[in-house]
């Protein structure tokens, strides 16, 4: 269990969450996403499912979830429709099939958003593949690579396309990551490399996507959705054995992340758990405007060929 703990240990911020709070409220009139359409892969189910709940309270005019099953997309479409109308909102719900690791797929999405003049203000990244534990040699190159094609490729090609639609308002580029992109050195990661080797690789795009466009275009936030609890996890690992994060936590972060809150995260990771109003203003928020590697991905101990 004591090595679980580097699962949810942190100390950036003097305050911590595992539940929603008031600061990233979706309903907060800062943090509205009205007029804006609003793009979540993998969002069916779990965390991408948070977060469309999340960009419906916070009033997006289009929410559009897609996912390889579309079964899964219609239960989801259906709860989030309900949650339309019990809350008084005009929300159209859109679900979609789309296979994020298939650029015919994907190709075919946009294709469609084009045909209908549809265009996307906020790109939520957030489907994944995972691996089996064991060993990356084990595992072996091409199943590695097919969580590159999945965890970096498609990340990069949505954002090409999301980048290349054109039209001239303000959006948002939000990869939902994990904290196994820093965590290589804690046993927590043995048997798990392969799916950290990836995430850290798609969050480094996301990173390098920001250093080239500024976040007035495109605003480029990463952020670690925290320890969501689902039954994808080992039996005997229950609900009340660890400090869980609430999943609406992670929908109401993604929707801060995407408001002009958060323009000063471009390019950046960041916790879920951590507080808004500490980074915004405290310790944490000297250092990043006086830092530039601050919270992102590179050669611990290098700042170009010298030491850091």
């Amino acid at each position: 269990m004591d090595v679980l703990q580097e699962l949810y240990q942190t100390n950036v911020t003097k305050t911590t969450h595992t539940t929603p709070y008031p600061a990233i409220s979706p309903t907060l009139p800062s943090l509205s996403q009205t007029g804006r359409t609003v793009l979540i892969t993998g969002g069916a189910t779990g965390i991408g499912l948070a977060i469309a709940h999340a960009f419906v309270q916070a009033s997006a005019s289009t929410v559009i979830i897609v996912g390889r099953r579309a079964d899964k997309l219609a239960q989801a479409s259906e709860e989030l429709t309900a949650a339309v109308k019990q809350a008084g909102l005009s929300t159209n719900v859109v679900a979609q099939t789309c296979d994020v690791s298939d650029v015919k797929s994907i190709e075919a999405l946009w294709d469609g958003f084009k045909e209908k003049d549809v265009v996307v203000d906020v790109l939520v990244s957030n489907a994944a593949k995972f691996a089996n534990v064991a060993e990356l040699l084990e595992l072996g190159a091409e199943h590695v690579w097919s969580l590159f094609e999945t965890n970096v490729k498609a990340p990069l090609f949505l954002a090409e396309k999301f980048y290349k639609q054109g039209a001239d308002r303000a959006k948002a580029f939000i990869n939902v990551s994990s904290n196994f992109v820093h965590l290589f050195q804690s046993k927590v990661m043995q048997g798990r490399l392969a799916y950290g080797l990836t995430k850290n690789s798609g969050t480094l795009v996301a990173q390098l996507v920001a250093q080239e466009t500024p976040p007035e275009k495109v605003q480029v936030v990463s952020f670690h959705p925290g320890l969501v609890w689902s039954d994808e996890w080992p039996v005997e690992i229950t609900k009340g054995m660890l400090p869980f994060t609430d999943v609406a936590l992670s929908g109401h972060f993604a929707v801060w992340a995407a408001s002009p809150e958060a323009r000063f995260l471009h390019g950046r990771f960041v916790w879920s758990s951590w507080d808004v109003e500490d980074l915004k203003t405290g310790e944490v928020r000297e250092r990043i405007d006086s830092d530039s590697a601050f919270l992102k991905i590179g050669v611990t101990g290098l700042r170009l060929g010298n030491l850091a």
